[in-house]
């Protein structure tokens, strides 16, 4: 199963997270959503059984590195 982390859960990230929810299944994804507001996180991935809402912190650096090591593919849908 290919693990796949989406950094951001603000309005921007809506459309994309959930076209990979609905691509999940049939291409063996787990989509972490990691955001500074868990709830925002929770909302957007609606208890999906491939997806986890997860509270992210971008400038704890110990944080960052556990989410980047854990995952194949990170899409950052932070702001610059």
């Amino acid at each position: 199963m290919k693990k796949i982390a989406i950094l951001g859960a603000g309005r921007s990230s809506s459309s994309l997270i959930r076209y990979m929810l609905h691509q999940a299944k049939q291409n063996n994804w787990l989509i972490r959503v990691c955001d500074m507001d868990v709830k925002m996180a929770e909302s957007k991935i609606a208890n999906h059984e491939l997806a986890v809402a997860v509270q992210f912190d971008v400038f704890n650096k110990d944080q960052v590195k556990q989410e980047v090591s854990q995952a194949d593919l990170i899409v950052s849908m932070l702001p610059a």
